[in-house]
Formats: C-alpha cells, sequence, structure tokens
C-alpha cells in the first residue's frame, strides 16, 4: 500500500472509528466556572492497536492509551490545542470526511474561536457553549444539560426546544 492509499484508508477508518468532541469541565476555577476542552481521538480494540500507532505516526502527534473502564480498548488521543490546530485540522480540510463531517466542522471552527482566546468573554463562551451542545447527535450523552449549565453561570438564556 503507497502512502497515499494508506491515507484514504485512514480517513474511512476514522470516519467510522473517530470522535471529534468538546468535553465540557466543571472547574470552579475557571472565569465562567465551565472548561471547553477539545479531543480527537479514535478506539480500537487492543488486538488491532497497531492502526492506533499508524494513525500516530502520521499525524506526528498524540499519544496511545487504554479508554477508560474498558480494559481491551485503546485509543489514539490528541488533546494539545497547538496539534490540533496545526496538524489535525488542516489535514482534515485537506481530505474531508463523509459521516463526521458536519461534527468537524463544528470542531474546527470552535476550536478556532478557542485558539483566538474568544471563550473568555462570557457572551462568546456561551455561543460557543451552544454551538458545542449540537455536535455528536446533540449532546446526547454528555454528563451536563445545556440549561444546567447555562443556569449555574447566571446566564438568563434558555435553550429552545425542538
Amino acid at each position: 500500500m503507497n502512502k497515499e492509499q494508506l491515507i484514504y484508508y485512514l480517513i474511512g477508518f476514522i470516519d467510522g472509528e473517530g470522535c471529534f468532541c468538546i468535553a465540557l469541565k466543571n472547574q470552579k476555577s475557571a472565569k465562567v466556572r465551565w472548561v471547553l476542552d477539545p479531543i480527537f481521538h479514535v478506539t480500537q480494540h487492543s488486538v488491532n492497536k497497531e492502526i492506533l500507532y499508524s494513525l500516530q505516526r502520521m499525524f506526528e502527534c498524540g499519544m496511545i492509551i487504554k479508554k477508560y473502564g474498558q480494559p481491551n480498548t485503546m485509543q489514539f488521543v490528541v488533546q494539545s490545542r497547538r496539534d490540533l490546530v496545526d496538524k489535525i485540522i488542516p489535514f482534515f480540510k485537506k481530505y474531508p470526511l463523509i459521516t463526521k463531517k458536519k461534527d468537524f466542522e463544528i470542531f474546527a471552527d470552535v476550536v478556532k474561536e478557542l485558539d483566538q482566546h474568544k471563550h473568555a468573554n462570557k457572551k462568546e463562551f456561551i455561543r460557543l457553549l451552544k454551538k458545542v451542545f449540537t455536535m455528536n447527535g446533540g449532546g446526547k450523552q454528555r454528563r451536563y444539560k445545556l440549561d444546567e449549565v447555562l443556569k449555574s453561570m447566571g446566564s438568563s438564556e434558555t435553550v429552545r426546544q425542538t
């Protein structure tokens, strides 16, 4: 398999097994009490972990870890905002995904705005937060609900029910 074939194979693999997410962490020391933490990861059973190492070599960043609570599952994880901005996002702009296209586009936009420190302003943070809650199935697997987070911030904004 040549390099270009490998790249397209890995893109397809990521489209199925990858995830672009923005974790929401409650941090009392943060200005607005919450932190948006972008993460790109690809999950695979440990017997096939070599593909994760192929991703790490291709991107020249990230780490391979055991998935918490699942000892037979491994993840290639990129959390460094610099690596996301400089390596991951440009790669997927050059080689677009199909099934994860919308989540990637929101992810890329939010990471760019975080990199520009727009989240330091409460109004901008709320705008980014609402955008984040449209990702990955509308935030259905999130620990916190958007209304709870807004309320904890002392925001009078409400979430439109669709």
